[in-house]
């Protein structure tokens, strides 16, 4: 997971704004489609190519960006390092109102939901 950024490095970088080629990181690591995971996370495809183009996100994008990053990491670690089984459970466990992990992120009350429930998970609260 080296790929991605640490938590510190996220952190420093919110301030700003994200550079683009860490949202192509994230994308490669856990195997998924740059257009899916902008649509998780709220960004149009319009917008998407801008901020390709521009080389980096809003703050406002890269804030719901260092979010995921940090449930992503969170997810790996659950997972004991394993980015498949990671990215399954984020991408097919529907157990948030019938909706996957990754669907929620479009929204801050979505991606806290998504952090409660990594967090239940990490500590062996059932769900």
């Amino acid at each position: 997971m080296s790929l991605l950024l640490s938590d510190t490095e996220t952190d420093d970088y919110v301030d700003g704004c994200l550079p683009f080629m860490v949202f192509e990181r994230v994308a490669k690591a856990f195997s998924m489609n740059e257009k899916m995971l902008g649509k998780h996370l709220g960004v149009p495809p319009r917008r998407l190519s801008r901020v390709a183009r521009a080389g980096h996100f809003s703050c406002r994008d890269s804030r719901r960006l260092a979010a995921l990053i940090r449930i992503l990491l969170t997810t790996y670690e659950l997972f004991d390092g394993d980015a498949q089984a990671a990215s399954l459970f984020l991408t097919s466990l529907r157990a948030l109102n019938s909706r996957t992990p990754i669907e929620m992120f479009s929204t801050e009350d979505g991606a806290t939901a998504v952090t409660d429930l990594v967090g239940r998970l990490e500590n062996g609260i059932p769900l």
